[in-house]
C-alpha cells in the first residue's frame, strides 16, 4: 500500500468517524421546544436548539467574539516573544497578521495543510534558519496546550478544595487530566531526551522518522529557551492572559444563551475539550468537540449543542482578518512545496540535539 493510499484511507476513516459523531450528537438534540416530566410528576418545557439560537443575546455574543479576537492577538504577542529567543525578528504587526492568517486556515479552510504551517512558512522568510521558524510555531502551540491543561488542573483543585461541585462530577475530568499530562510529559521526554531514547533503544526508530531533523532542531531550540528562563516565564504569563480571554469568550457565549452553568465549570471543562479535541481523530475535531461539550456540560443537549456551535463559529469569524492577509499578501505555495523548502534546510542528526 502506497503512502498516498494510506493517507486517503486515513482521511476516509476520519470523515466517517466525524459523520458518526455528528449523527450521534444530533440524535440527542431536539430542534423545537419539547416537554419533559420531572420526578415530581410536573411537566416542564425545555428549549430546543431552534429556540436557544433564536433567543441569543447578540450583545453578549459580540462580547464573546471580542474575547476570541483578544485571545488571538495575545497569542501573537507570545509567539513573537518565542521567536525572539531563536533570534527571529518579526514586528508585532507582522506577528499579529500571520497569527490571524493561521487562525483563518485552521478554522475556515479545511484541508491537510494547517494554518500553523503557513505561519511557519512566512516566518521563515525572516531568518536563514527555516527549521527554527517552524520550531517556534510548534513550541508556541505546545505551550498553548500545556497551559490549557494546567488551567484545568488548577481549576479542578480549586473546585475540590472549595467544594464547588460534587465529587462524582470531577472523576472524569481528573482521569482526562492524568492522561493528558502523561502524554505531554512522555512526548517531551521522548523528543528532547537523548538519554531516554538510548535507554529504551529507540534512537534508530527516532532517526528514521520523516521529521527527525525538525525534531532535532526542536531539541536545539529548547536548549536556547532553557538559557533564557525569564523569557519562558514571560511567555507563560502571556499564555494565561490569552486563555482567560478565550475561555471568557465562551463564558459570554454561554451567558448569551442563558445557560445555567457556573463560571468555574467553563474554566475546568473548556481547556479539556480543546486539548482532547486537538487529537486528530476527525477533521478539525468536527463531531468530537461537540460530543465533548455534551459530555462535560451537564445541560440539556440542545443547549449544549447551541453553545458548541457558537464556540465553533466564533473562531471562524475571528479568523476572517486572515482572509484579508491572504488576499493582500504573498500567496503561500502548496503544502508539498513548503515541506520541500523546509526539508532543504540543513539540521543536525537527531541524537546530536541538546538535552
Amino acid at each position: 500500500m502506497t503512502k498516498r493510499t494510506r493517507k486517503v484511507l486515513m482521511g476516509i476513516v476520519k470523515v466517517a468517524i466525524a459523520a458518526a459523531l455528528v449523527a450521534f450528537v444530533i440524535s440527542k438534540v431536539h430542534w423545537n421546544d419539547y416537554t419533559t416530566v420531572g420526578d415530581d410528576g410536573v411537566e416542564q418545557t425545555q428549549a430546543g436548539l431552534r429556540h436557544s439560537l433564536l433567543g441569543l443575546d447578540v450583545r453578549l455574543a459580540a462580547c464573546g467574539l471580542a474575547g476570541f479576537v483578544l485571545s488571538t492577538m495575545t497569542v501573537a504577542v507570545r509567539w513573537r516573544l518565542l521567536m525572539k529567543v531563536l533570534d527571529i525578528r518579526l514586528s508585532l504587526w507582522e506577528a499579529i497578521r500571520l497569527t490571524f492568517l493561521g487562525t483563518f486556515f485552521n478554522n475556515a479552510v479545511p484541508g491537510t495543510v494547517g494554518g500553523d504551517l503557513f505561519r511557519g512558512y512566512y516566518a521563515s522568510k525572516h531568518t536563514p534558519h527555516k527549521a527554527a521558524a517552524m520550531v517556534s510555531v510548534l513550541i508556541d502551540r505546545a505551550m498553548g496546550f500545556t497551559e490549557l491543561a494546567l488551567m484545568a488542573a488548577v481549576m479542578l483543585a480549586m473546585v475540590r478544595v472549595f467544594d464547588l461541585a460534587p465529587l462524582e462530577q470531577l472523576v472524569w475530568p481528573a482521569i482526562c487530566l492524568a492522561i493528558i499530562f502523561a502524554v505531554l510529559i512522555g512526548g517531551l521526554a521522548f523528543l528532547l531526551s537523548r538519554r531516554l531514547r538510548r535507554a529504551l533503544r529507540l534512537q534508530n526508530i527516532y532517526g528514521r522518522l520523516s521529521i527527525a531533523h525538525h525534531l532535532a532542531a526542536a531539541g536545539e531550540a529548547t536548549s536556547q529557551y532553557r538559557r533564557q528562563p525569564g523569557k519562558l516565564v514571560e511567555a507563560v504569563g502571556i499564555s494565561v492572559i490569552a486563555h482567560i480571554f478565550f475561555v471568557g469568550g465562551v463564558v459570554l457565549l454561554g451567558e448569551s444563551l442563558s445557560l445555567n452553568v457556573p463560571w468555574h465549570n467553563y474554566f475546568l471543562f473548556i481547556p479539556l475539550i480543546y486539548v482532547i479535541g486537538a487529537v486528530p481523530i476527525t477533521p478539525g475535531g468536527i463531531g468530537l468537540v461537540e460530543q465533548l461539550y455534551l459530555v462535560f456540560f451537564l445541560v440539556d443537549p440542545s443547549q449544549g449543542l447551541a453553545l458548541a456551535l457558537l464556540a465553533r463559529l466564533m473562531p471562524i469569524l475571528c479568523g476572517l482578518p486572515g482572509l484579508w492577509v491572504f488576499l493582500t499578501g504573498p500567496r503561500p505555495p502548496k503544502g508539498a512545496l513548503i515541506k520541500a523548502e523546509f526539508d532543504a534546510d540543513e539540521s543536525p542528526s537527531p541524537d546530536s540535539a541538546a538535552e
